[in-house]
């Protein structure tokens, strides 16, 4: 059976197989998604002005010059107008090396994706940015099966690469947001130190950050956990340090692995709550369309 959205089929939007064998296991699901509150969405692209009413003209209050010319004889009416619904949206992908642990990948790669498609849908401008140490690559392609074939190829090519600091990011972005304003970014990451010589950043050194930024800030949190079933020999590569090496899992130390990544999350979400921040944190691919669409509904119910 055909998807239907918004009078289009989901096949002439983008080729289902094709993305999945570009390994987006399990489908985006075709569903617009809006996170700014307040907004009207229009349910199409572009900028302008839509007619809200028609209501009788107020001596002192309104300009004479909005009278309509059509109004009735021995009345004067005047056209009240409203601006489109639409935001300026960033979103960042992390590259890094820490981020090409497969289900980690996975994860983040399905977030994206529904994310561009969603957003679109939904009438935004949407730009992604996918960073690592070794530069930055940015997508903002004409249209949205462009953006998502581009976007799906890249990232099931894409080398892993060395990382960036998190800070080191924003701080590029912040310089380069002072000639265009983005409304929101989403920071789609593991937020691991960019090398065992860095700590964690702290809740200070976030709100120095935040409190440049001309936005809201949306992280969102990947992580995961092993099977225990996994265990054995496992050669292991790791691409930010250019080493590899033989490990032994045993389920003891896959418990631990799996009990140091918990703590390490738990970390990042009681950090992101003192800033008062929204942020998701995603550790399976039937976890993003779920926590998306919890986020959104929780946005928009915030007043301006």
């Amino acid at each position: 059976m055909r998807s239907k959205v918004q009078g289009a089929t989901a096949e002439t939007i983008l080729d289902k197989r094709r993305m999945q064998s570009l390994g987006v296991l399990l489908p985006i699901r075709l569903e617009a998604m809006s996170f700014m509150p307040g907004r009207h969405s229009l349910g199409r692209a572009g900028e302008g002005m839509r007619f809200l009413r028609t209501r009788p003209y107020e001596p002192g209050e309104d300009n004479p010059r909005n009278i309509d010319k059509f109004s009735p004889a021995g009345e004067l009416w005047v056209n009240d107008w409203e601006a489109e619904g639409q935001a300026s949206i960033r979103i960042f992908g992390d590259m890094s090396g820490s981020m090409a642990f497969e289900p980690k990948a996975a994860v983040r790669n399905l977030a994206l994706l529904q994310l561009n498609y969603s957003l679109w849908r939904a009438s935004d401008r949407v730009a992604t940015l996918l960073y690592s140490g070794d530069g930055r690559k940015e997508f903002v392609r004409r249209n949205l099966r462009t953006q998502l074939l581009n976007l799906a190829e890249y990232l099931s090519s894409g080398p892993a690469e060395q990382g960036q600091d998190i800070f080191d990011m924003l701080g590029i972005y912040e310089v380069s947001s002072r000639k265009k304003r983005d409304d929101l970014i989403f920071i789609i990451s593991d937020f691991a130190a960019a090398s065992a010589a860095q700590d964690l950043a702290t809740a200070q050194d976030w709100r120095e950050v935040l409190r440049k930024l001309p936005c809201d800030v949306v992280p969102v949190i990947i992580t995961f956990e092993l099977d225990r079933e996994i265990t054995g020999a496992v050669k292991l590569w790791d691409p930010e340090r250019r080493a590899q090496r033989l490990t032994l899992l045993s389920t003891t130390r896959i418990d631990e692995i799996n009990a140091r990544e918990k703590r390490r999350v738990e970390g990042l979400q009681s950090l992101f709550r003192s800033l008062a921040l929204d942020f998701l944190t995603l550790k399976s691919e039937r976890d993003v369309y779920p926590q998306l669409v919890q986020l959104s509904r929780m946005r928009r119910k915030k007043k301006l």
